[in-house]
């Protein structure tokens, strides 16, 4: 869900705690006809399934509303209403969370994916990549985030200090805004990446000799490896830094695809259906395997710009005279 969609979640927080207008309802049900994604994202706020975004949009929703609603209750049960000044301040305090608390269970959601964090006094939201869907990020600076499915990004609402730092595990695409006094910080497990401004694609746990991938796009970027300082790299446009186990290492990029899984602008040259499998296993998030090793030997030469899986199987079924059988999420390849 883009981040320009967060006002929505006032109205889905108020449709939850059943407090939307006749007029609040039908502007609901017209954005959620708007689009499939629309409709989705709300089924699975139906079913817990799916998260906001941004602890901000919690926090915009009505909570004082709840606040006094949940405070009068209990005053009506029976409390007293003479307290000392310190037990009413600590009550009160008690009685605002609670009504959080109260507030984000009545709405479904599973709080744990969103939550508060001590990082400079700032509260820090986590976003997680559940599917392939409009996953951009616009964080508070105006840098743009394109997070891969099953990747999260961790950051604050502002950003504190002489810095913008923020957190990665999976995969994302940085388009970082510029601001000469301010560098932009990603910490990637493994490593920590620092720029001023510059477009770049960051890819963690990447298999079990490489611990993090940097491939950029423009501009430059220096990467540190953490415990191995105070070793780093300057990575330029069209190149590929890399953290293994050991070493930090930069390199021409010669993986034609290293941008497939945001573009979805797939090329094959002359290569084996072993590595086109691969590819498109990383792209589509899908098991794709043969059920004999010669097809793995196959070479394909081929473009696929924003197809679906099932038309780039059919292509490759059709060019080697094989047939493909779906189950679930896998793909099986065998000959005809």
């Amino acid at each position: 869900m883009k981040t320009n969609d967060i006002k929505y979640w006032d109205l889905i927080a108020k449709y939850f705690a059943n407090e939307c207008t006749d007029n609040e309802i039908k502007k609901l049900d017209q954005w959620i006809k708007q689009s499939a994604e629309h409709k989705n994202i709300f089924n699975q706020l139906k079913t817990d399934q799916k998260l906001i975004n941004r602890n901000r949009a919690m926090e915009r929703v009505n909570v004082d509303s709840a606040w006094d609603k949940l405070k009068s209750r209990i005053e009506a049960e029976g409390h007293e209403q003479e307290e000392k000044k310190n037990k009413t301040i600590s009550l009160n305090r008690i009685l605002k969370y609670a009504a959080m608390i109260v507030l984000v269970a009545g709405l479904g959601f599973l709080f744990n994916k969103i939550y508060q964090d001590n990082w400079g006094y700032y509260s820090i939201a986590e976003y997680t990549a559940e599917n392939e869907v409009s996953n951009e990020i616009i964080l508070p600076d105006g840098t743009k985030v394109y997070l891969n499915e099953n990747s999260s990004l961790k950051f604050p609402d502002q950003f504190p200090g002489t810095s913008r730092k923020v957190k990665l595990n999976g995969e994302a695409f940085f388009d970082v805004a510029k601001n000469k006094e301010k560098p932009f910080i990603i910490d990637a497990q493994k490593a920590e990446i620092r720029v001023l401004g510059t477009s770049f694609n960051v890819r963690t746990n990447v298999d079990d000799d490489v611990d993090v991938e940097v491939y950029v796009e423009t501009g430059k970027v220096e990467i540190f490896k953490k415990k191995l300082a105070p070793e780093n790299i300057i990575v330029e446009p069209g190149n590929v830094g890399i953290v293994t186990k050991s070493e930090i290492k930069k390199q021409e990029n010669t993986n034609l695809n290293i941008m497939a899984w945001k573009t979805k602008d797939i090329v094959f040259r002359e290569d084996r259906l072993r590595n086109v499998f691969n590819t498109l296993s990383r792209v589509y998030h899908v098991n794709i395997y043969a059920d004999n090793e010669g097809i793995l030997n196959y070479r394909l030469t081929s473009s696929f710009k924003n197809q679906d899986i099932e038309s780039v199987i059919e292509v490759i079924c059709v060019t080697f005279n094989l047939k493909v059988d779906y189950k679930n999420n896998e793909i099986r390849i065998v000959k005809n």
